[in-house]
This record gives structure tokens, C-alpha cells and sequence, in this order.
């Protein structure tokens, strides 16, 4: 029987998303007891301990499906956005948010324009529905330049995705492009602005969409896994007028976020404390490592979130096996359309970093 002739035709175009090297696997194939994962953009400092416990407090209803309006948590977000809740959706995790804008409005045949190299999944949500994948290259400092978007705009345009902060550059929008972008755009486009990684901002140019969206066709997908480390619940937001989150909802599953996820996700929201030490943790760690970057040779794109996209001088295909030999994970870019010479770094607790460092000064020389 051949799978082939039953397939859609957009499915071939895609490739699987391939993501890191789980930890257990690299424990047992180097025998390593100790892992420092610098591959996925998590909190190093883990999550809230508030979240630990309410946590524990609610396993025992793991039986029941979860409310699936997520009431309480779209009016904590309501509350801390000061914002109306029906101008919230929740998803699982932004990519979720992303993927039901997708589905609710390109319809085949359609564009989808976003930035590369960025977030792979962006290609693949696209080709799901039939659209037709648009990008458009970052300078090459990999920096934005709005205006290459504004080219690319079609009649078959129908969205807009800004990645911002830029996964896996770390460069951003700043407020005078956005502003003069968004003034162009068509009524008939949809703007994604993919901010996934905004509370590690530390420019105070930096250009959110979230001033804008009450009055354009802004959907912004925003994200419990980074700075609130939830990534393993699987849980985001999204911000937009109430007439095109109710398309949205009408297509998102009934039950897409989890019970625990959802009151993980109050829980995080409440403690900005817990979000104050992770932003200064990052702001220590970005600085320590681009002087130690800056010591070996080792180029870096100056980042905006909470990781460093890095290029050595060479193949860096057996810098990362032996890190990875001495316990330490991380990433590649072949899979996001980059040469073997880019490596995208998280930034760590300082012991991780200065693990790190220490490795790398003993690998390059």
C-alpha cells in the first residue's frame, strides 16, 4: 500500500521539526551524571516554588478534564494586562496561538511573510493549511528591515509574522519601524507579532505590538515556557480584538490546555518576583558570556532575549559533540537554515556559564 497517493500534496513539503538531544539520552550514551542544557531557551532558574506547590496541592484532580474557557486564568491576565478578557485567547503554548491564526484566516493558496532565519515552525503551521511560505531575509547583522516585508506584500498576502524578539538571532523591532510598518499595511493583512520572548527585552526602543492591536488586525502570541519557565505544561496566550479571537475560538480544541497548566500559569503570573530574579539571572549571564565570547574569538549577535546566537571560525559540528561529551547541551543551526559555523547558546545560571566558558577555552585551544 502506498502512503504517498494518500497524503496531501503540502504535507511532502515538510519536514519534521527536529528538536534537541534529550538529557536522559545523553546521560546514558556518555555516562554523565550531571546535564547543563543550553539548547532550548528555558529558565535556568526553573520556575516559581509557589508554582511547585500549588501544583502538588492539585494533582488529585488530574481525573477531571480542565476548564476549557480558561476562566480563571483569562481574567488574571485580564487583570494583569488591564485589558478586557475577550480580548484573550489561550493556547498551548504561542505556537498554538500562531497555528490557530494560521488555520482561521490563510486560506490555500494564500501568503504567509515572516522573517529567516527565525522560528522553524512558522513554514511548516503555513504549508499545514496550504498557504504558501514567504520569506523574507534578515540583514546581515540580522537585523530587521520592515521595508523588505513591505515588498513582498501580494494580493495573495494574508499575514504578516514578526518574530520579536527574533528567534534564534535575539534582534528586535524597535517603536519608530513598527510604527511607520504598521501605517502600511492593508486592512485585508493580518500581523503576527510572535513575542515569546519580550519580558527579557532590555531596550527601551523596543517595539511591542500591543499598543497598536485595538485599532489594526494584530494577533500577538505571548508565551508561559521562557520567563516563567512552564515549558513543559505547554501553555501561551494570545492578544487581539475580540472579532478575530472569536474565529479563533471557534476552531481551537475544547480542552487545548490542561488543568495543572492553567493553574501553573495564575500561579506564575502572580509572582513577578520570581520574574524579576530570572531577568537579572539573564542580565549577568548575557554580559559575563559576551566578554568571555569576546576572549576566545567567538563572534555573537547582540541579544534581546535570553540566548546567544554565536559563530565560530569553523565547522562547529565537533565543537558541540565535545561539549556535549562533557555534559553540556547545545544548538546547532543547520535546521534553521544556517551554516555549521552558528550555535545558539542559552544563557545559564552563572555556574553554567562559567561551566561553559571553562569547556569552551579547553575545546578551542
Amino acid at each position: 500500500m502506498n502512503v504517498d497517493k494518500l497524503v496531501r500534496e503540502e504535507i511532502k513539503k515538510i519536514a519534521p521539526y527536529v528538536p534537541g538531544k534529550p538529557i536522559d539520552e545523553l546521560k546514558r550514551v556518555y555516562n554523565i551524571e550531571k546535564i547543563v542544557k543550553l539548547a532550548s531557551n528555558e529558565n535556568p532558574l526553573g520556575c516559581s516554588p509557589k508554582v511547585i506547590e500549588v501544583l502538588k496541592e492539585n494533582l488529585n484532580e488530574i481525573n477531571r478534564y480542565p476548564d476549557g474557557s480558561c476562566y480563571y486564568l483569562k481574567k488574571e491576565l485580564s487583570n494583569f494586562l488591564k485589558i478586557p478578557e475577550e480580548e484573550i485567547i489561550v493556547g498551548s503554548g504561542s505556537s498554538e496561538v500562531i497555528s490557530l491564526t494560521i488555520e482561521a484566516f490563510v486560506n490555500p493558496g494564500e501568503e504567509v511573510i515572516y522573517p529567516f532565519p527565525s522560528f522553524i515552525i512558522y513554514r511548516i503551521l503555513v504549508l499545514k493549511v496550504g498557504g504558501i511560505p514567504v520569506e523574507v531575509l534578515l540583514e546581515d547583522n540580522f537585523s530587521y528591515n520592515l521595508d523588505k516585508f513591505l515588498e513582498k506584500i501580494t494580493s495573495k498576502t494574508k499575514i504578516i509574522i514578526l518574530c520579536n524578539p527574533n528567534n534564534p538571532t535575539g534582534t528586535i523591532v524597535y517603536k519608530d519601524q513598527l510604527e511607520k510598518f504598521l501605517e502600511k499595511i492593508p486592512d485585508n493583512i493580518i500581523v503576527i507579532s510572535d513575542e515569546a520572548y519580550f519580558e527579557y527585552v532590555e531596550d527601551e526602543n523596543f517595539g511591542t505590538c500591543f499598543p497598536y492591536y485595538k485599532n489594526k488586525n494584530i494577533v500577538i502570541a505571548r508565551s508561559f515556557s521562557k520567563i516563567y519557565g512552564l515549558a513543559s505544561l505547554r501553555i501561551g496566550y494570545g492578544i487581539g480584538r475580540k472579532e478575530i479571537l472569536d474565529y479563533m475560538e471557534r476552531i481551537r480544541p475544547p480542552f487545548n490546555t490542561t488543568g495543572l497548566a492553567q493553574i501553573a500559569a495564575i500561579t506564575a503570573l502572580k509572582d513577578q518576583d520570581f520574574v524579576k530574579k530570572s531577568i537579572e539571572n539573564n542580565k549577568i549571564g548575557k554580559n559575563f558570556l559576551y566578554e568571555n565570547f569576546k576572549k576566545l574569538g567567538i563572534e555573537y549577535i547582540p541579544t534581546e532575549a535570553n540566548f546567544i546566537l554565536c559563530k565560530f571560525k569553523k565547522d562547529a559540528t565537533e565543537i558541540i559533540k565535545e561539549l556535549e561529551k562533557r555534559g553540556i547541551i547545545v544548538r546547532g543551526m543547520k535546521s534553521f537554515g544556517l551554516s555549521n559555523e552558528y550555535v545558539r547558546i542559552t544563557i545559564g545560571t552563572q555556574e553554567e556559564n562559567e561551566l561553559l566558558i571553562n569547556f569552551l577555552t579547553k575545546i578551542l585551544k
